[in-house]
């Protein structure tokens, strides 16, 4: 049905796949994480700042397909499915552009990066492989987000949960066989986990053009027709697209400054828990995440057909069902803090454990503001005030830096207070979206 109505059973049908599908997706870096952190400490904290270093390149890519996902579930809206076509192809051909353009600049220019970033040689040394391989997945990942868009526009998911199922066994096995060297396969190491990555991300595209050929979406949408490149509507899509990188780049960027901060400052020791703590906060915030996608289908739906009362409602619903995801994580996490917090760490670390259990409770109070923040947040994209969205993350950002700047330079500062600064930062973007809609009229782009 192309106009949506915000029922539960709306929210469910469009939310279960992509969180089934994100689940996978992000076992990558969760798996990746796991082989490579059992070949030593050096490994774990080089993954864990090469993923985020990576994830600045992911998340730019994914967050200018976001602004073709809220267009398209706006055209869904407003029932003219003939000009999903054109946004799809606009958006394909930017991506591939994008993302020719970041694969040249990482190979060129990484070290310089991580050397200005780090001061470990060794765990630059292992960034930088980890890395040679890993880019390689950047042009699939790209590709497969223009299609992740698509399907999310159009409130069909189900096929996302496919490709990514397709994903996770190849990243699994390959992960296995290329950084030990099994099943005959050659022995690569840390950088075998970033081939397994990229091999794995290129066949799950693969899932995905194929799957839009046999569904007959190409021709139900008029996909891939390349017509002459629409500059009007790319600007229309970069003028919703642009932003949402930038507020992603600011928020991942300032998570990659407050760990090159924690290694500076802090260690090699608290530098791999915080490395823990980012693949608990991944994995387990993914329905999270998942919804706040739900939210801007649905939002944007509601929006193209002019139900502007349908949003509060839609926000309120999926709010919570995002806090009850969000619950439900802090409950496997409490019953099973070790075996949660045991798969990403090396046997001969184990020591980091019962530290890192210490610091759950900083954890769980993520998760909960989080769960409801994220769906308001979304909320404020996808009604169309995109600049306004993205100052509130740049404030926010700016806030987060100058918290966990503080507490560093504090004389009794440890991992526990540091991580308080993710508090600070969901508090405050909940703050200034509830402004936002106590205060300002609803408007469409």
């Amino acid at each position: 049905m192309a106009q949506l109505k915000a029922t539960y059973k709306e929210i469910l049908a469009i939310s279960l796949p992509l969180i089934i599908g994100n689940t996978a997706w992000t076992s990558n870096g969760v798996f990746d994480t796991i082989f490579v952190g059992n070949l030593g400490k050096v490994e774990l904290d080089a993954i864990g700042f090469a993923s985020i270093f990576y994830s600045v390149l992911f998340m730019m890519g994914f967050s200018f397909t976001r602004g073709t996902q809220i267009l398209i579930a706006r055209r869904m809206g407003e029932l003219n499915k003939h000009e999903v076509g054109n946004i799809l192809d606009t958006t394909m051909v930017s991506m591939l552009a994008f993302a020719v353009v970041f694969f040249a600049l990482i190979k060129i220019f990484s070290h310089e990066i991580l050397g200005f970033m780090l001061t470990d040689q060794r765990i630059i040394e292992k960034c930088e492989v980890f890395l040679d391989y890993r880019i390689y997945g950047l042009i699939p990942s790209f590709l497969s987000f223009v299609f992740i868009a698509f399907y999310s526009g159009i409130g069909k998911t189900t096929i996302l949960a496919l490709s990514v199922a397709v994903m996770t066994f190849f990243n699994i096995f390959l992960n296995y066989g290329l950084v030990y060297g099994k099943f005959g396969l050659p022995t690569f190491g840390i950088g075998g986990s970033g081939l397994a990555s990229s091999i794995s991300e290129t066949l799950a595209v693969l899932v995905l053009l194929g799957g839009t050929f046999y569904k007959g979406r190409f021709h139900e949408f008029f996909l891939f027709r390349f017509k002459k490149f629409d500059l009007q509507l790319l600007k229309q899509m970069s003028n919703i697209a642009v932003p949402l990188m930038l507020q992603s780049l600011a928020a991942v960027g300032a998570w990659l400054v407050l760990f090159a901060r924690i290694e500076t400052v802090l260690g090699a020791d608290a530098l791999a828990i915080s490395s823990i703590f980012r693949q608990l906060i991944l994995f387990f915030t993914i329905p999270s995440w998942s919804l706040g996608s739900t939210a801007n289908t649905i939002i944007s739906n509601l929006v193209g057909q002019g139900d502007f009362d349908g949003v509060r409602t839609a926000i309120k619903r999926i709010s919570v069902v995002s806090l009850g995801f969000a619950v439900l994580s802090c409950l496997i996490i409490y019953v099973f803090p070790h075996f949660c917090i045991g798969v990403f760490t090396s046997k001969e670390d184990y020591s980091l454990i019962p530290m890192a259990t210490k610091m759950l409770p900083v954890i769980f109070v993520v998760f909960i503001l989080m769960s409801f923040t994220n769906i308001i947040y979304n909320g404020v994209i996808s009604v169309g005030d995109i600049y306004i969205a993205l100052g509130i993350q740049v404030g926010v950002v700016a806030i987060y830096i100058i918290y966990f700047s503080i507490m560093f330079k504090m004389p009794f500062v440890n991992t526990f207070w540091i991580w308080t600064s993710e508090w600070v930062y969901w508090v405050s973007i909940l703050g200034a979206s509830l402004l936002f809609f106590r205060f300002k009229h609803l408007k469409v782009v």
